[in-house]
């Protein structure tokens, strides 16, 4: 027998075949024993998935909570292979995000090479994510929040119009669906410095590619899990995987950010929205070259970074703003208690301003109790990551956790603690009083992270809301009709953020 014959036998392909799915079985569990060496427990986990086999399918939030309640406040778990210790003692959290944040600076992210893509804060790591945090964040604070408020405002004077009509029409609104397109409205006027005439249009580019944007489909399949589970053959795949990713839709708001910095490099007119001030931000952002104070960027660079963040905006400002302020009117229609104190509250106020203001939404101490509740209730993000960046040890070396090693909180099962809120089903708004709040860990609390990678639009987000809701409370009343669930409902799938669905509550004028 010659070595043709041998490579061309059947014995040799099946014995080939078999040795290497052994290979790759091995691999695939060799880190099995990462937790269970350590005592620490979890779920068993299953060759290939390690523990994530369904979760495709599943109700991550319920998933979630069921977890903790079974496995404690620090368990292990295994995306693939790769370890993933999740914790919701409060004083880890408080060590990994905060004091030991040099350990955990970069977030769970995959390898992107496309131009734009590459510059959004979620996937940057080390100094690069250091670097542009820093030149980004003057963008966000409350002077410069202030100069986009009057946008905000234009925008929740829309929203107003279209509840009215709502309200004359069917005395009801699908909460979801009302709220994303302000929330849309609010992105175009400020990310992309665009006035949409035709919101609710069919035939609007805008919203069309949005809505191609967002849709949630593919997180229902199991291909969704790939990244997670095998981020190496993810960014092996190169330009491929990224294709998948970069769509023709997402390129479209990469080409009007980019004509909308053309135009405005040719224009002196002011616009006071996210572009211009970011703009404005990352350009006085410097370095030291030979003993001299230079730009750290080029003009090029600087467009990058400017249209890489006003598109992440709009990912990560559309879905969250709009849950939550879906949920809140869900809550105020369940809670007509809380409604009227808040109606109270935001008439009083009203007393010493000639209109809802950025001044005006700061002085509703009330407003801020409610919003916190429902971000306590209902977290937009379920869950908040962070990848280990070099060896580290906990407890003087009980818990070791290696480099690559993800640390994952369950948000939504920290925030319905019963150690951390009693009753934690119960919409209670007075658990963030200020002598309530002072009882409780600030670390029992993540609805927009913590620590130096926190969410760094928090402030938009909260004026955004504030704005919305002390405008909408003045002039309607949401109540339960018959469509309104008993308890909100979240869609099923490996969705990263709450998706309510049936939000359908009744309205009245006032």
């Amino acid at each position: 027998m010659d070595s043709s014959d041998i490579f061309s036998s059947p014995v040799t392909w099946v014995v080939s075949v078999i040795s290497l799915l052994y290979i790759l079985l091995r691999y695939a569990m060799s880190t099995f024993n990462y937790f269970s060496d350590q005592g620490i427990p979890g779920p068993k986990p299953i060759p290939i998935f390690g523990n994530m086999w369904g979760t495709w399918k599943m109700n991550l939030p319920a998933y979630d909570l069921a977890l903790v309640k079974k496995y404690g406040k620090v368990f292990g778990y295994f995306d693939g292979p790769i370890p993933n210790l999740w914790i919701t003692d409060v004083e880890m959290i408080k060590a990994m995000y905060v004091k030991d944040f040099d350990h955990f600076i970069d977030r769970r992210s995959f390898q992107m090479r496309t131009k734009i893509i590459r510059k959004w804060l979620s996937v940057m790591k080390g100094q690069e994510w250091k670097d542009i945090r820093s030149s980004v964040t003057p963008a966000f604070t409350t002077g410069k929040i202030k100069r986009m408020s009057t946008l905000i405002k234009d925008c929740v004077d829309n929203l107003c119009d279209r509840v009215a009509i709502l309200t004359e029409n069917d005395g009801k609104i699908d909460a979801k669906m009302t709220f994303s397109a302000f929330t849309m409205d609010v992105i175009a006027r400020c990310a992309f410095g665009l006035k949409l005439d035709t919101l609710g249009s069919k035939d609007d580019p805008f919203i069309n590619n949005a809505k191609f944007v967002f849709n949630q489909s593919t997180n229902k399949t199991p291909a969704v899990l790939l990244p997670f589970m095998y981020p190496k053959l993810f960014s092996a795949l190169g330009s491929f995987a990224e294709r998948l990713f970069v769509t023709k839709q997402l390129k479209f708001f990469f080409k009007l950010l980019e004509n909308v910095l053309k135009e405005r490099s040719q224009s002196n007119e002011k616009f006071n929205d996210f572009i211009e001030l970011a703009d404005e931000a990352i350009s006085e952002f410097t370095k030291e070259v030979d003993g001299k104070t230079v730009p750290m960027w080029t003009r090029e660079a600087i467009d990058e970074i400017v249209m890489g963040q006003s598109t992440l905006f709009m990912l990560a400002g559309f879905d969250t703003t709009a849950t939550t302020l879906t949920s809140t009117c869900f809550q105020l229609a369940r809670n007509p208690d809380v409604q009227e104190k808040l109606f109270q509250s935001i008439v009083a106020k009203m007393k010493d301003y000639d209109e809802v203001s950025h001044e005006m939404v700061q002085d509703v101490p009330y407003l801020e109790m409610v919003i916190q509740e429902v971000l306590r209730f209902y977290p937009p993000l379920i869950r908040i990551e962070r990848q280990c960046t070099k060896d580290y040890s906990y407890d003087n070396g009980r818990i070791k956790i290696k480099k690559d090693q993800i640390i994952t909180v369950p948000t939504y099962a920290l925030h319905h603690s019963e150690e951390y809120y009693p009753d934690p089903e119960k919409f209670d708004p007075e658990r963030w009083s200020p002598e309530n709040k002072a009882n409780r860990s600030p670390y029992a609390y993540m609805a927009f992270g913590t620590g130096p990678r926190n969410c760094v639009g928090m402030r938009f987000a909260m004026e955004e809301m504030k704005m919305a809701l002390c405008s909408l409370v003045q002039k309607f009343r949401f109540f339960p009709v018959e469509e309104t669930p008993v308890k909100l409902q979240f869609d099923d799938g490996f969705v990263q953020i709450l998706q309510p669905i049936h939000a359908v509550v009744g309205l009245e004028f006032r």
